[in-house]
């Protein structure tokens, strides 16, 4: 995927590499912390899953007296061991805990860059609708000046009686119907700014923006994230199926012992103590009534990932089409008001003319030059939607191999 970038601010590094989603710059520290113990945990969990099939080695120690009660005579023992019951093969069963801890690390690696991926989507869309809104309150405060020029109009043919009251009333509550939309919109900017405090520390205003291009579709469907992890989801399930079908399959186990003891018989002469050891196999072949359904449940399950994998490449790539669609139509309206400017251009041209000759008022001529405003930044508005729906495309791939 091709990004590109304009930066005339000093955060360049930050902005930069957070385009890749599951970098943690743009984060704040509370959340880089939750992050930071949640891998922690993974690779935790790792380590204890990859070597499940080491056997405890067991320490022992005790110490007893005894006095006999049929002589007048009593002995003491004390000793110190240690154990272990080791299995050295399992059917394939210690390869396969191997490798099911290390593609359930790959699966939970998956969902937690996905998670701060999310996390930075959630940012980059908030400044974007941050900017966006900026751009529409601009909007309203032009229209609101049309608003003005217009009652301004409509009071002067009111009272010259070339109007009746609905024509300046209707102007007058267009002007009151774009004040509460230009307060809704600062209400909306305000509550941007409190949801972007909420994962950055970051201010808004000191950061400029990257650019989102297209994601070919290919590429999409091979890296977008949900179907990353099933496909990891469904590696996971084979090889915990594998390691449920050894479980009932026959193992071989070395037995090991070995210690001191020390045994002082006081009044007989049978004292010894010295370092002893035992050394063994057992085979263990199990037999279970429940081992045929066991097996099957956990062949079900993986089966069932694979089946949701396809499904879900399905409902990716239609959500892909759905996403064109949407650009496609913003394209659209920035098309059509290209032509719409074309054609304020000449009206404001003829206008200026009037104006000079004095034929035209310079009302006119504001008006139409405040409404070729507002029909510019309703192109930076679209251009901004497409970011939003690219951007949204961006944040949903697993972009990057390494989460640390």
């Amino acid at each position: 995927m091709k990004l590109l970038y304009y930066f005339p601010f000093s955060l360049f590094l930050v902005l930069a590499s957070s385009v890749n989603g599951d970098d943690l710059s743009l984060l704040s520290d509370t959340k880089k912390n939750i992050l930071h113990y949640e891998y922690e945990n993974i690779d935790a969990e790792h380590q204890k899953l990859r070597n499940d099939w080491l056997s405890p080695i067991n320490l022992n120690g005790s110490y007893s007296t005894n006095k006999s009660a049929q002589g007048d005579y009593h002995n003491t023992l004390g000793s110190v061991s240690a154990s272990l019951s080791q299995d050295i093969f399992r059917s394939g069963g210690i390869t396969y805990q191997i490798e099911y801890a290390d593609a359930k690390q790959q699966t939970r690696n998956i969902q937690l860059k996905q998670t701060i991926a999310s996390l930075n989507g959630q940012i980059f869309n908030t400044l974007l609708n941050l900017k966006k809104n900026n751009y529409q309150l601009e909007q309203s405060n032009l229209r609101l000046k049309n608003k003005e020029i217009e009652i301004f109009i409509k009071h002067q043919l009111y009272d010259a009686g070339k109007v009746d009251i609905t024509e300046l009333n209707n102007a007058l509550m267009g002007k009151s119907s774009e004040l509460k939309t230009r307060s809704s919109l600062r209400y909306v900017i305000a509550q941007e700014h409190l949801e972007l405090s909420k994962y950055s520390d970051l201010d808004p205003d000191t950061l400029s923006l990257p650019t989102f291009s297209l994601i070919e579709k290919d590429s999409y469907l091979k890296d977008q994230f949900d179907l990353a992890y099933n496909r990891a989801q469904s590696q996971t399930l084979a090889r915990l199926y594998d390691v449920t079908k050894t479980k009932y399959l026959p193992s071989l186990a070395l037995n090991t012992t070995v210690g001191y003891q020390n045994y002082d018989a006081h009044e007989l002469p049978t004292d010894y103590r010295g370092n002893y050891y035992t050394a063994g196999l057992s085979l263990n072949i199990p037999l279970s009534y429940n081992a045929s359904s066991t097996i099957q449940e956990s062949r079900s399950a993986y089966l069932k990932e694979n089946a949701s994998t396809a499904d879900k490449s399905r409902q990716i790539e239609a959500i892909y089409k759905q996403s064109l669609e949407l650009i496609a139509s913003y394209n659209d309206v920035i098309a059509i008001t290209h032509q719409n400017l074309t054609l304020y251009n000449d009206l404001i041209q003829a206008t200026q003319a009037g104006v000079n000759a004095g034929v035209k008022t310079g009302y006119d001529l504001q008006t139409l030059k405040n409404t070729k405003s507002i029909e510019e930044l309703e192109i930076k508005i679209n251009e901004i939607n497409i970011q939003i729906e690219l951007a949204k495309l961006h944040f949903s791939l697993n972009t990057s191999k390494d989460i640390r």
